[in-house]
């Protein structure tokens, strides 16, 4: 199948330090690939090449077999930054119409439709007319998210599209980024080792500008550990909304004290995958309040971290 995005031995380097050392990544329509590194390990700088921000110093960069324009833009491109490029004295609508003169051809109809659909799309008809800067950071996330596929773009690129949200935030944002990954090539990066367990066909790990990882993942993970803070008087009731979930094979509750205990909830790995996670959590979240998530079935982790501890070690591609 032919790539939608290619990266083939690019390097970037600002002065004279090298950010990028012959990178080579390509993504395929219907992947959602996890960009993972430490700080400073060069996944921003490979998002803005993606984007035609930048331009590589050599090596080339494809999308949909055209290489981008630097600092151009691109129609097929949806990228969404870790801070929104959002303007707080408008309103959401106006703030979408100014984005879509920009990225949405076909003249007035077409733009309409457009914003009709992001807000549709978005859950944002209740803040159409809000100013942005009276938004929550979930809302003001939503919003960037619409921007990044007002035109429908085939390619999206994530940059710590989930950070600072709370825990119905994160679940609401990952429903939304699968639904709209459908049928695009999507690169989400993202510190959050659930959230890209959650999300992500495969991982690229980088270390110090190399790809020192590339890895498919298999089922979301089948477990959950949870700490709650939830009285024991209301314990059979969550247990009984979580036994209804479909899928659901075992839900074991460990009390700490009065108000708070830890939960063990596992599933079918075969029923729904990152769905199945959602749903969970959802019911979970409409009962007690999420103290903290113990475990969520840790591979992405395990590898993130066997990887960087083998240092710049030949690239490994697992399947």
């Amino acid at each position: 199948m032919q790539p939608v995005v290619a990266l083939h031995e690019v390097c970037k380097s600002f002065g004279p330090r090298q950010v990028l050392h012959s990178l080579s990544l390509s993504v395929g329509p219907g992947e959602i690939v996890g960009l993972l590194g430490p700080n400073g390990s060069g996944k921003t700088t490979t998002l803005r090449l993606m984007a035609g921000f930048y331009a590589p110093d050599s090596g080339s960069i494809t999308i949909r077999g055209r290489r981008p324009a630097a600092g151009r833009g691109n129609a097929d491109i949806g990228y969404l930054p870790e801070r929104a490029p959002l303007y707080d004295a408008l309103t959401v609508s106006q703030y979408l119409d100014f984005v879509a003169g920009v990225k949405v051809a076909g003249g007035a109809g077409a733009r309409r439709q457009a914003i009709e659909r992001a807000i549709d799309g978005f859950d944002l008809q209740g803040v159409a007319r809000t100013v942005i800067g009276r938004l929550s950071k979930g809302q003001r996330q939503r919003v960037g998210l619409a921007q990044a596929v007002l035109n429908d773009p085939p390619v999206l690129l994530l940059d710590e599209a989930t950070n600072g949200l709370d825990p119905v935030q994160i679940v609401e944002a990952r429903a939304m980024i699968r639904r709209c990954a459908q049928g695009r090539a999507v690169v989400f990066s993202s510190h959050l080792m659930q959230e890209v367990e959650a999300l992500c066909t495969r991982i690229a790990i980088l270390r110090q500008g190399r790809l020192v990882e590339d890895a498919a993942l298999g089922e979301a993970p089948a477990a959950l550990q949870l700490s709650l803070a939830l009285p024991q008087a209301r314990h059979a009731a969550l247990r009984a909304a979580l036994s209804a979930c479909p899928g659901v094979k075992g839900v074991d509750a460990e009390t700490v004290d009065a108000m708070h205990s830890k939960w063990r909830i596992g599933w079918d790995s075969q029923s729904g995958g990152g769905a199945t996670c959602d749903a969970v959590l959802r019911i979970v979240l409409a009962h007690a309040e999420l103290r903290a998530v113990l475990s969520m079935q840790d591979a992405v982790e395990a590898r993130l971290l066997a990887a960087l501890a083998a240092g710049n070690t030949p690239l490994r591609r697992r399947a």
